[in-house]
């Protein structure tokens, strides 16, 4: 199957993105009700806190800079959006990729998913997946092994302090350690690693055993409304609600049902399809250290995506949880390719790639509907969202030149067919 060069393709893509995604983010920094600033909120002046240490940083860089909040706010959530983009793109612009490969790349669950649901850009799995891209950086063969150890040493404990939930995907960043190391043995790899992570799971359990209090949530809300006029809502105001200690369970099972159930897992099957399809073709190219040894590829990456589970038992978000399971995966997945660790081949019928890859209109046709036309929404009770490509313009261009919409022949059946279905 013929390679395509991608640099080109991905660095339009990536423009496209930065551009939207901070669009978006100055559009809705100041919204009264919008969960990825209320997640920022949280910070530690009514006591140690889960989250709290990106709102400490928010606060800090709103009084060094004597600006408001929400402004600072704007500012890490931007910064961090657009390093991690250009990371993505300085990272893989060099690899040349199959058909399948493609796809995977641009599924709707990975870049694009955060600007087609703004209910989820922002929020603070960026900082993680960002830690996760620099990370990678660090495993190439001209960096020595204590740099990607001392990394997640030192930094991982601090981002779990930002979003503690980082935990359910460490196995990934194991992954990439015991092939970085070359740990040879379960006894190898559980050593050294849990060197690695000791400040990690210190953290952790600090997390666990210091909940906020209910006279600390105060305080810091009260700060927040004296400091900053702002008021604690949605994830700041839901702290004592939903706690760390899996009690939400009821709030997935008592707003879903077997519709929602369904739809996600249809979800999973189509969007993770083309990376899936990577995965169950190919393989590990030596069996050299403990994971080559013990795992082959296919139930390596279903492992991998087992922890998760947790959060689509625990939390309503499924739209925010397919896209980090698939974010994690994707980026693994590339980062084997690019170091060689695994195969690149993709075995497909004859009468298939004659009804479908010796067509290219017909290719471009699917690749557009399967990567532009479709997403997931944030929460599980949400249905599918379509024509994610437009409506990312389109509602973007309503702002830009102040209209509210396209009405200029209101009987026209384009028109209420544009409303009804479209907007």
């Amino acid at each position: 199957m013929e390679n395509i060069n991608i640099k080109n393709k991905l660095l339009i893509f990536i423009i496209f993105n930065i551009f939207y995604a901070t669009f978006y983010l100055y559009t809705k920094h100041d919204v009264g009700n919008d969960s990825s600033i209320s997640e920022w909120l949280i910070n530690y002046q009514g006591g140690f806190t889960r989250r709290g240490l990106g709102g400490e940083l928010g606060i800090l860089i709103a009084k060094f800079f004597s600006i408001s909040l929400r402004q600072s706010i704007f500012f890490i959530q931007s910064t961090l959006h657009v390093i991690y983009l250009i990371l993505i793109f300085n990272y893989l612009k060099n690899i040349k990729i199959n058909v399948f490969q493609l796809f995977a790349l641009f599924a709707p669950i990975f870049l694009l998913y955060p600007i087609a649901e703004l209910e989820v850009l922002g929020r603070k799995e960026m900082l993680v997946f960002l830690f996760f891209v620099t990370l990678l950086y660090f495993s190439a063969k001209k960096f020595s092994s204590l740099i990607i150890n001392s990394y997640t040493f030192a930094f991982l404990p601090l981002v779990c302090l930002v979003w503690e939930e980082v935990i359910l995907f460490a196995p990934f960043i194991i992954i990439v350690l015991i092939f970085k190391n070359k740990l040879l043995t379960f006894k190898d790899s559980f050593k050294k690693l849990l060197i690695v992570f000791l400040p990690t799971i210190v953290t952790m359990l600090i997390i666990f055993s210091f909940p906020l209090s209910r006279e600390g949530h105060d305080i810091m809300c009260n700060f927040l409304s004296t400091e900053f006029n702002e008021r604690c809502y949605m994830s700041a105001s839901l702290m004592m609600e939903n706690t760390i200690y899996f009690d939400t369970f009821d709030v997935v099972n008592g707003h879903a049902g077997i519709q929602a159930y369904l739809r996600y897992i249809l979800i999973f099957l189509v969007g993770f399809l083309p990376l899936n399809m990577l995965i169950s073709q190919n393989q590990f190219v030596n069996k050299n250290n403990f994971i080559t040894k013990n795992f082959k590829l296919n139930i390596l990456f279903f492992t991998l995506y087992s922890p998760s589970i947790l959060l689509f038992m625990f939390g309503s978000d499924w739209g925010r949880w397919i896209n980090i399971t698939y974010t994690f995966s994707i980026l693994l997945y590339f980062y084997m390719l690019k170091n060689s660790i695994i195969t690149n081949k993709i075995n497909i019928s004859n009468s298939f790639k004659t009804h479908i890859f010796e067509k290219k209109k017909l290719l471009i046709f699917i690749f557009f509907i399967f990567a532009f036309f479709w997403n997931p929404k944030t929460a599980i009770t949400g249905d599918i969202a379509t024509n994610t490509l437009y409506k990312i313009i389109y509602n973007s261009s309503k702002k830009l030149f102040a209209y509210d919409s396209i009405r200029i022949f209101q009987n026209n059946p384009i028109i209420k067919f544009h409303k009804n279905y479209i907007e």
